[in-house]
């Protein structure tokens, strides 16, 4: 909404309908990268999730190539998430998220649906993929799945390519919220900076940059520091049941966050302490509470998801300093 200029439309009363549609749609791009999962490493061991980044001003190859030349509208936001295979093995999945007015439900219950009913949210589109880091992932996008549908052995619904032509009447208005995801990167950036050089604390960026040597430095003695800290969280996530992934994988992102992300862990614990349970609470402050409580989560888990790309970033471009 905010890169749609809407917030000063928003009220508490909305809230809890955008934790309903933001848990929906997680629980439908998860639904997909399992679906890939099933025929690119076919095996009845579930994999988990790593890590994710949002990066809502970063266009796909195939976004870009959608809207130059197929008349596709543009992408309100990009999600990048990292999956962890039993054996090790990592694959990153790029999601693009496209909005389609023409099929949004006017329904009184449309934005409270349940999380895991995967068409419920017809007007959100997601374009879930392997990213084309390796030979296997463009074999697994150009080969195997196109084959396994073929076949039935996958009901996997790719989105078209092609626009509807209500799709391509929305081309303007997908122009205008991208030009204000760049201008809100463009002052992320400029506050980043200013972070850095030691004026007031600000908001992790979601744009990657660039990591110099000394931040690599800096950035491998926190890594050696969760190593450290998070052992018995890291462990318990290596081998928990698919069941648990979820809670083991919080309470890593917890642990972490303690060291790569105090402000934003410092936030979590005093929103979770921010109302006590004497069982007076209404039904709306219950709603309230519980969003805080998802806003303040997701902030986190996003700037740990940050803190990682950064990391994995360093190790590329100064994989000498991690070796000290």
């Amino acid at each position: 909404m905010a890169r749609k200029n809407k917030l000063d439309d928003t009220t508490e009363n909305d809230i809890s309908s955008v934790v309903a549609l933001h848990n929906n749609m997680n629980e439908k791009t998860w639904q997909k990268v399992l679906e890939w999962e099933a025929i690119l490493n076919p095996s009845k061991q579930t994999p988990k999730l790593s890590r994710f980044l949002g990066r809502p001003s970063d266009l796909s190859p195939k976004a870009r190539f959608k809207n130059m030349f197929l008349s596709y509208p543009l992408p309100f936001d990009r999600h990048d998430w990292t999956v962890i295979r039993k054996d090790g093995t990592e694959v990153r999945y790029v999601i693009d998220y496209y909005h389609d007015e023409t099929q949004a439900s006017e329904l009184p219950d449309s934005g409270f649906p349940k999380m895991d009913d995967h068409d419920a949210v017809k007007s959100i589109l997601v374009d879930v993929r392997p990213a084309l880091d390796s030979v296997s992932e463009f074999k697994g996008r150009c080969f195997t799945m196109p084959l396994a549908r073929q076949m039935g052995w996958s009901k996997f619904q790719t989105l078209p390519m092609l626009p509807t032509n209500a799709m391509k009447g929305q081309m303007r208005e997908s122009m205008l919220v991208w030009d204000n995801i760049q201008k809100n990167a463009k002052e992320t950036k400029a506050q980043f900076q200013r972070e850095k050089e030691g004026k007031e604390p600000l908001s992790t960026p979601e744009t990657p940059l660039e990591v110099s040597k000394e931040d690599a430095q800096q950035l491998a003695k926190s890594f050696a520091k969760v190593l450290e800290q998070c052992q018995e969280e890291r462990k318990r996530m290596e081998s928990c049941d698919p069941e648990e992934s979820a809670q083991a994988s919080l309470a890593l992102s917890m642990c972490m966050s303690q060291i790569i992300c105090p402000l934003q862990h410092q936030t979590v614990v005093k929103t979770l302490h921010s109302q006590e349970d004497d069982g007076n609470q209404s039904k709306k402050e219950e709603a309230i509470y519980e969003a805080k409580v998802d806003a303040a989560l997701v902030n986190m888990l996003n700037c740990v998801g940050r803190e990682n790309e950064r990391v994995a970033m360093a190790k590329a471009a100064h994989p000498i300093v991690f070796k000290e």
